[in-house]
């Protein structure tokens, strides 16, 4: 008469810890998604950071390649290419040009 009963308790065991092994999985994706909309986040600010500054040193000294927070700038009629490690963004030039 035993048996079924601690048989019952094993497998109850068994299927909650089931349940948490699938909660932890599906936190762990979760937070590594919250990870990478962060650092798109960042990386989207640092280019508008550098966008506004290479507009209001082109607007200043008219140089159309400089070197901006790590980042090689190349301002090119409206647009503003900015190359940071192997990604290229281009942008809108904040000033009106001559």
């Amino acid at each position: 008469m035993n048996k079924p009963r601690s048989g019952a308790i094993f497998v109850s065991a068994i299927i909650m810890l089931g349940m948490l092994g699938g909660l932890f999985v599906l936190q762990t994706a979760a937070f590594n998604a919250q990870l990478g909309a962060r650092a798109k986040m960042i990386t989207l600010a640092k280019i508008e950071t550098i966008q506004l500054k290479a507009s209001l040193t082109y607007h200043e000294n008219k140089q159309t390649d400089l070197k901006i927070e790590n980042a090689q700038i190349i301002i090119v009629e409206k647009d503003i290419l900015i190359k940071m490690g192997n990604k290229t963004y281009v942008r809108e030039l904040l000033v009106k040009t001559p």
